[in-house]
């Protein structure tokens, strides 16, 4: 007998735009369980975005709330949205722990199976941020009462965070990392001035000014150095300052425009500070940067590391980030660099492709279904 594959009817409630840079973990996914077969519904608080050219349904709702009370509404809209559009038998549903309170309780009177997904805790630092911790952990502690729950987290630490946190069973906790379309982010023609790359959210809190210094420094040893930034974020009108015709600094790419210069570059960071935030993390900008044959340095700690790494990642102290990094670039010589990227490439390719990932995800709705 040969294994027939099971085709699911699967819809994904997001409280994320498709234009937030987090959602490429969302679409790529999402993009991997449609040509594995199945049909797939995307719900979010989107009614103006384009899914034109994506392989899936699309069902946008208009969400209007004060800050810090968007869960609340947008689980709101999709309960009635759901009420509205009562889901077939053959339906398993993804749900993000934004708005898992509000829809569990409606799929389960449906009878329809679902799982959690979180690809981020909430952040701490503001009144506000308690009232997110408060559904996370409503949502999580969902996940832990039912015999069969089951919620995707996106890294080991993340998952002992959790089972730390609320004593939730360990095969309750599956993670699912974040992946890389080997495809799209490759290896091209290296400049012959050193391009340092940092891209992603341009924001006060990712140690964006570190760079800024390592950059610096370098000039001043008599580098020829240039630092590419790519994002936006509140951090965007500082480092702007910092424009020149060594420091490159442009708003978001798309994907495919980010790849093509990506690919050029040499070396890429990951300056995230040791905070909860970034440990719990499994950054995306790590997985682009190595399979568009860069070597990393970043910060040292679980968010950043990499299982069995190569020197083509070299993680330091908070402390010493800004020398240490200094240091290696400095003493790094043209054929050893190379040598480095090209293990990068390496690993991705045997390690980060999203296929990896999808089919966890795959294999996971399968036995809840």
């Amino acid at each position: 007998k040969f294994d027939v594959m099971k085709v699911m009817n699967i819809i994904w409630f997001s409280g994320r735009h498709f234009d937030d840079l987090c959602a490429t973990t969302q679409k790529s996914l999402a993009k991997g369980l449609v040509n594995k077969g199945h049909q797939l519904t995307f719900v979010n608080p989107d009614p103006n975005g384009s899914h034109e050219g994506y392989p899936w349904t699309h069902q946008g709702l208009p969400i209007k709330s004060l800050p810090g009370l968007k869960s609340l509404s947008v689980g709101r809209k999709m309960s009635h949205w759901l009420k509205q559009n009562p889901p077939s038998p053959d339906t398993i549903a993804i749900l993000d722990w934004r708005i898992a309170n509000k829809l569990a309780p409606q799929l389960d009177k449906f009878s329809i199976p679902w799982i959690l997904m979180d690809r981020s805790p909430p952040a701490d630092g503001n009144i506000l941020s308690r009232l997110q911790w408060y559904f996370w952990k409503r949502s999580w502690n969902m996940v832990k009462k039912r015999p069969d729950g089951v919620g995707c987290v996106v890294s080991n630490s993340h998952k002992e965070f959790i089972i730390n946190k609320l004593s939730i069973e360990e095969k309750k906790l599956i993670p699912i990392p974040a992946g890389v379309d080997l495809e799209l982010f490759k290896v091209g023609d290296k400049k012959p001035s050193l391009q340092l790359s940092y891209h992603g959210r341009v924001d006060k809190n990712r140690g964006l000014m570190e760079l800024i210094k390592i950059h610096s420094q370098l000039l001043k040893e008599g580098l020829d150095v240039t630092l590419n930034i790519h994002g936006k974020g509140n951090a965007r009108p500082i480092i702007q300052n910092y424009q020149s015709e060594k420091v490159n600094i442009t708003d978001s790419l798309e994907t495919d425009k980010l790849a093509k210069l990506s690919s050029s570059y040499d070396i890429g960071f990951l300056p995230m500070p040791n905070r909860k935030v970034w440990r719990l993390a499994s950054p995306l900008k790590r997985s682009e940067y190595l399979a568009s044959g860069m070597i990393v340095l970043g910060i040292d700690h679980s968010g950043h590391q990499i299982e069995d790494s190569g020197d083509w990642l070299q993680l330091f102290d908070e402390d010493n980030f800004v020398e240490s990094s200094v240091r290696v670039i400095k003493n790094l010589e043209t054929i050893k660099l190379r040598e480095l990227q090209k293990g990068a490439r390496l690993f991705a390719e045997s390690t980060l492709d999203w296929s990896k990932s999808v089919d966890i995800l795959d294999g996971l709705l399968s036995k809840q279904s």
